[in-house]
């Protein structure tokens, strides 16, 4: 009994409250990106400093940061919050842009999974011109829409060499899709999921998902009725996972993360530990249903 009341500390329900909290905060920032909303990071600064670097918050980020980079932060004494770090030289100022162009196009997330990313964002937005598909953008529609063969190869390769990269996901031995509805008779997810699978010796455990009831569909439904929409189909998996092992969920697109989150919700009651969710692309926005 101490140990499960011990697993149950550590691994903590994923919950409608805690995810409809986290929509709450509007104030707070939930993603960084260097080459979007942080591209001016790290930052030069003049006496005492060489520079500083900033960012809004820890979730995902820090793990990446502190095996990459390492230089400590420290939480941020102004009203915004966050995180920041002096920088002393010239070397410490290198290191952490070196580690910023690295992430390249990286959207890292703050929601309720353990970690959560996308690899990159799918609309880009330049001055003068008019919303277009970034590079990702355009793969992960192809992929989607039209299954596109060397569309679905080039993000596996993105998706499998971020996994390969990252720490706590390359030790994951668990991945799995968003699931699809019942009788689709594609699902880029699920197919780029099986791939993976056999490429990076993980186990594919999304046909374990079940549904009770037909889905309805969460694309077209208000964000306050997402999680509703989701619950109503009577979702589970089966059979229950045992000692606690990570999972890594895979999904095409991150909008406002609901469906991330029910499915989260739905592996850790099953037994999950951590879940590390990973996404092709993110959208500009967060709570509507059109590309961008």
């Amino acid at each position: 009994m101490m140990f499960e009341d011990t697993e149950d500390f550590l691994y903590s329900p994923i919950t409608k409250e805690a995810f409809e909290g986290l929509r709450a905060e509007e104030a707070k920032a939930r993603r960084i990106c260097f080459q979007t909303t942080h591209s001016r990071e790290p930052k030069r600064s003049e006496h005492p400093y060489i520079g500083t670097f900033n960012i809004p918050f820890l979730n995902t980020i820090k793990e990446v940061y502190d095996a990459g980079c390492g230089l400590g932060l420290i939480p941020n004494q102004n009203p915004q919050g966050g995180y920041w770090r002096s920088i002393q030289n010239e070397n410490e100022f290198q290191r952490i842009k070196a580690w910023v162009d690295r992430q390249g196009s990286r959207v890292f997330l703050r929601d309720c999974l353990d970690m959560s990313l996308a690899l990159g964002m799918n609309i880009a937005l330049e001055e003068g011109a008019p919303p277009a598909h970034t590079e990702l953008g355009d793969l992960e529609s192809r992929a989607k829409n039209s299954a596109d063969p060397a569309a679905i190869a080039a993000l596996e390769d993105r998706f499998a060499a971020t996994i390969a990269e990252l720490p706590r996901y390359r030790d994951a031995k668990l991945i799995a899709a968003i699931p699809p509805s019942p009788g689709k008779t594609y699902d880029f997810p699920s197919v780029l999921v099986g791939r993976l699978a056999e490429r990076l010796g993980l186990q594919d455990i999304t046909s374990r998902f079940q549904f009770a009831e037909p889905k309805g569909s969460v694309k077209s439904t208000k964000l306050e009725d997402k999680w509703e929409t989701w619950a109503k189909a009577g979702l589970a998996f089966s059979p229950r996972l045992m000692n606690r092992p990570s999972v890594i969920l895979v999904d095409d697109k991150y909008q406002s993360g609901c469906s991330a989150h029910f499915v989260a919700s739905v592996l850790r009651e099953a037994g999950a530990g951590c879940i590390f969710g990973i996404y092709a692309v993110k959208t500009l926005r967060d709570s509507d249903n059109d590309h961008s």
